[in-house]
């Protein structure tokens, strides 16, 4: 047997010097990616104390092409047996992003529905510059006219967009460049109203019925450990509620509460 045959051939160390390079490579990389963050997992639950200052009440309005019942109700409030608040706004007011790894966080695509003759959701958030989708899930004519919010009591500002949606299932994107509250209106259904907070960043959630909200992340980002400043909003309160929470290993878990007594 010859010196090559015991080693093997010139081939066979080559294939196996680049099988362990590659092995090299993946292990390095994992390790990498281990030392990276996941993806932040930032939730909690909105609750209310107290009684509000008002509440839903049921109207008339039998017009076509807004589904089979003519009794509707204003959606001030969306409040569970146990006093978990839903349509509440929940924000990192000014979040610090690290990147993350394997499998990053996608944000849902936003979008609101004309259903039924009413906008659903009846809150939304979005990031100031971004657009959202509007929809016309109805089989009639329907307008979407959007006014900056001047507070409770207020005549609305100036129309920021108005746009026609005349067949059903027609979609438009739409976009807010400046960070507010904003309103979205029907003149053919003047009960339909939404709520829509545009907001510097992606760092936010919306509470459903049973007052539960995931703050959504950038993609490929997560929100970096440490304390920040989060605020709430719920169109019935004058003033936000604000507190602070600590992020540790990408997540964290916080209460919010509101006080009925300060609704309107």
């Amino acid at each position: 047997m010859t010196r090559a045959s015991k080693l093997g051939s010139p081939d066979n160390l080559l294939s196996g010097c680049a099988q362990r390079t590659r092995g090299s490579r993946l292990a390095l990389a994992l390790i990498l990616i281990a030392s990276l963050p996941a993806p932040a997992d930032i939730s909690g639950t909105v609750t209310i104390i107290g009684k509000p200052n008002s509440k839903d009440d049921s109207f008339y309005a039998p017009v076509t092409g807004c589904g089979e019942s003519a009794i509707r109700h204003t959606e001030n409030w969306k409040i569970s047996a146990k006093g978990e608040l839903g349509d509440v706004v929940v924000w990192i007011v000014d979040p610090k992003y690290v990147p993350v790894t394997v499998n990053p966080y996608i944000p849902p695509e936003i979008e609101i529905k004309q259903v039924g003759c009413r906008y659903v959701p009846h809150v939304i958030a979005v990031e100031a510059g971004v657009s959202f989708k509007i929809t016309n899930g109805d089989p009639t004519l329907h307008n979407v006219r959007a006014n900056a919010s001047n507070g409770p009591g207020q005549p609305p500002g100036p129309d920021i967009f108005n746009i026609g949606q005349p067949r059903q299932g027609q979609t438009d994107e739409q976009k807010f460049d400046a960070p507010g509250i904003y309103t979205l209106a029907c003149n053919v259904h003047g009960w339909m109203q939404a709520w829509v907070m545009a907001l510097p960043s992606r760092a936010f959630g919306v509470s459903d019925t049973d007052g539960k909200f995931t703050v959504y992340q950038d993609p490929g980002d997560t929100i970096a450990d440490g304390d920040y400043k989060i605020d709430a909003w719920h169109p019935r309160f004058a003033d936000k509620v604000e507190q602070t929470i600590h992020v540790k290993n990408g997540s964290a878990t916080v209460n919010i509460v509101f006080d009925g007594a300060k609704s309107f």
